[in-house]
């Protein structure tokens, strides 16, 4: 499934300029909410049964290599 591109010019200004310009703050930002929300997906993940999601679980990440390295066998 391809997602549809979005542009996130004005978003990623507004962000930027929340920080008082501060770039390095910014991604910092994202990254402290991209940790929260990979935990959010983790907990919903084991919550959720395997019938009511008819075998489907959420990727969390997508790189392959990544989630390789995350849950080795």
């Amino acid at each position: 499934m391809e997602e549809p591109e979005q542009d996130y010019g004005n978003e990623a200004d507004q962000l930027i300029a929340e920080h008082g310009g501060d770039v390095q703050a910014a991604i910092a930002k994202l990254m402290d909410e991209r940790s929260f929300l990979i935990k959010e997906l983790e907990y919903a993940s084991l919550a959720m049964g395997f019938g009511y999601a008819r075998g489907w679980k959420p990727k969390l990440s997508r790189r392959p290599e990544a989630e390789a390295s995350r849950h080795p066998l």
